[in-house]
């Protein structure tokens, strides 16, 4: 069960809102409303690959971006759970040389195998490891001996769909109406999380609650929240996570947010709102300051964990010159980082910051997806009272024509 809770006036219509997102879906150009009804026959293909490539040790995912950071976040959200397999999950996302070289230093890449994930199929970062994985297995081009360990995520018909074809390489296509940051409930994120022993349908139940619910009576209150969000003249949109588990969620909102609600909109003016993603309580000592005492340009989304289903108790030792913390001794860390979320909580409503909470029963499968189809919804609706395409991405071509030209 996820819920939330507004501390801010939140006014919106509802079924006018519910009714524009369901316009999108209805549409058929935006495909990720349909994700969680439509990869029975996705999850019943993986169930048969996770048998054949079971030998693996570590399961490679080689993307950036909307082909990353999805999966990414789901294992570092789940990776605690105890009753998947042992495999681990290694992202090569960026072109960082020395990051390249200390994790192809500690994987044996005989033992593992590899996903090349690219919506386009040309990405210049994913098929230049992708080169230089071939180059470290001993090979100079791709070829049909590479069909036991390499599957490609790609869509329809894209170049790296035509070299697997010709390659015999088993490949995986996303909807074509599905965007890439749009696309961890797709074999984007399900193939190498099943791989890896997740519960891939949990994931999509979760997802779908969330989605059948806002149609219904929208109980996380986001057509409240996202109108709040587009009128309120704040410029930045800041996710407070208090757990750690959060870590790589947060970049992938991110990317969700930023790429998808900075635009031009109707009237040609530059609209959007900078995101920020933070993990409590490391971050109230270093970017609370500035939401407190800074520019009141903000709004923030506290993201709370209920029950960690772990407890580790505060030990009741006292320490010479310490003493005023001992108001801590036998409680549990559970209850500590929840106190601090909910001081900072009353903190921020004391200096007038716009906040929001969102209450997470647990950290598995079905509430994560749940959380993924928030964001997305949140999202989309933001966009759409923006009056932007929120699923287009025109201001980060003009870098990669000129990389094109310049490379030498």
């Amino acid at each position: 069960m996820i819920t939330s809770k507004l501390h801010f006036e939140g006014k919106s219509d509802l079924k006018a809102n519910q009714a524009a997102l369901k316009s999108e879906w209805d549409s058929k150009k935006i495909g990720y409303y349909d994700l969680p009804d439509t990869q029975d026959a996705l999850l019943g293909e993986l169930e048969i690959f996770a048998k054949k490539t079971a030998g693996f040790e570590t399961i490679i995912v080689v993307g950036i971006g909307g082909s990353s950071l999805g999966a990414k976040a789901a294992d570092r959200f789940l990776r605690h759970l105890t009753q998947r397999n042992n495999k681990t999950l290694l992202f090569l996302e960026n072109g960082d040389p020395i990051e390249l070289s200390a994790a192809l230093g500690k994987v044996n890449l005989q033992r593992s195998f590899i996903f090349i994930v690219s919506k386009s199929g040309g990405t210049i970062e994913t098929t230049s490891i992708f080169k230089l994985l071939l180059s470290k297995l001993g090979k100079s081009a791709l070829d049909s001996s590479c069909a036991d360990q390499f599957a490609f995520i790609t869509d329809e018909g894209s170049p790296l769909d035509k070299l697997a074809h010709a390659n015999s390489i088993s490949r995986f296509h996303l909807p074509k109406s599905v965007g890439g940051r749009f696309s961890v409930l797709s074999a984007v994120g399900l193939a190498p999380l099943k791989l890896a022993g997740y519960d891939a349908q949990r994931l999509l139940e979760g997802a779908k609650a969330v989605r059948d619910e806002f149609f219904k009576n929208d109980p996380l209150n986001i057509s409240a929240k996202a109108e709040f969000i587009a009128k309120s003249g704040k410029s930045v949109n800041v996710v407070f996570a208090y757990s750690n588990s959060f870590e790589e969620f947060v970049k992938w909102y991110v990317q969700l947010w930023g790429e998808s609600l900075g635009k031009f909109d109707r009237a040609k003016r530059k609209v959007g709102f900078t995101p920020v993603g933070l993990i409590g309580s490391v971050d109230q000592h270093s970017f609370l300051q500035l939401i407190m005492e800074g520019p009141l340009d903000k709004t923030v989304t506290f993201i709370k964990v209920r029950d960690f289903r772990r407890s580790v108790t505060i030990p009741p030792i006292s320490l010479a010159g310490l003493e005023k913390n001992d108001f801590v001794n036998n409680g549990s860390f559970e209850k500590l980082i929840n106190a601090q979320a909910d001081a900072t909580i009353e903190a921020l409503k004391s200096a007038e910051v716009p906040i929001d909470e969102m209450i997470v029963d647990r950290l598995d499968e079905f509430h994560l997806g749940g959380i993924f189809f928030y964001y997305e919804l949140l999202t989309s609706l933001v966009g759409v009272k923006l009056g932007i395409n929120t699923y287009d991405q025109p201001g980060v071509e003009l870098g990669k024509t000129i990389l094109a030209k310049n490379f030498k």
